[in-house]
């Protein structure tokens, strides 16, 4: 279980995405970042204190990744079970949450697991601690119950740019209803095409978040497509190191989630 206020940890770590034959695969990065925010003073409103990328292990000693954004959407990326140093993504969970203090709550949460084919409704409820950690307990429609504890990475205030994102990309969609392969071109003015075996088709575009190493994605799927005739919409970040695009993006009631990695070819 997550300690309950536990002191400041300062462990920087980063995590990008590239695409494996059956599920996803986890590259470790370089580290990044340093102590001080260039843009002017720490953020003082809690989401924003809050918001940043999470490196960890669950309890069941998955590792787990995490976005947090300071609007209080959030993605925890996680691994197979009882492998804390694995470098595959099993499924990911997605919600949205408020904070006070030094407190996270979310009351929706829906994990999506790619080899079970599940989706599992919950809550979460985390601490946090600026630049330093967020841990977080989990419980789960049905009883269940999980946790996690995540250091935060310094890769989070590096700076977004479309001309990093911008080329061709081969990886893998992912939903509950199948991994497909798939490509991936992203343009220097931010148009996003997806084509994935079986005729599925996507596109859309990839703009600056306003916060954060943090990219805001809109794509609208065709006919094949897991969320066929939807527009889905989400975040995205980008791994400089591996050259890596990790993308969630879901319907507002995130009851329909589609996740997008690929590495540049």
């Amino acid at each position: 279980m997550p300690d309950t206020a536990r002191a400041p940890r300062r462990t920087p770590v980063a995590i990008a995405v590239a695409a494996s034959a059956a599920v996803f695969t986890m590259l470790l990065a370089g580290c990044g970042g340093g102590d001080d925010y260039d843009d002017g003073p720490p953020p003082g409103n809690a989401l924003d204190r809050a918001a940043g990328f999470y490196e960890g292990v669950n309890a069941s000693n998955r590792h787990v990744s995490v976005i947090v954004i300071e609007t209080g959407r959030y993605y925890v990326l996680y691994g197979p079970t009882a492998i804390p140093g694995s470098t595959q993504i099993e499924g990911v969970l997605v919600g949205d949450g408020t904070a006070g203090g030094s407190t996270f709550s979310a009351t929706t949460l829906q994990n999506l697991n790619f080899t079970n084919q599940t989706n599992v409704a919950g809550a979460m409820t985390a601490t946090f601690l600026l630049r330093s950690y967020f841990d977080a307990n989990l419980a789960y429609v049905g009883g269940a119950t999980d946790a996690f504890n995540a250091d935060y990475s310094f890769r989070y205030e590096d700076a977004p740019s479309l001309s990093l994102v911008a080329g061709n990309y081969s990886g893998q969609l992912a939903s509950i209803v199948g991994v497909p392969n798939a490509t991936m071109t992203i343009s220097s003015s931010g148009a996003v095409s997806i084509a994935a075996t079986g005729g599925c088709t996507a596109g859309g575009t990839i703009l600056l978040h306003p916060f954060g190493n943090v990219y805001d994605l809109n794509l609208t799927f065709g006919a094949g497509c897991p969320a066929a005739g939807l527009t889905l919409s989400g975040h995205a970040k980008y791994d400089t190191t591996t050259s890596s695009l990790t993308a969630i993006t879901t319907t507002p009631s995130i009851t329909n989630t589609v996740l997008v990695v690929g590495t540049k070819v």
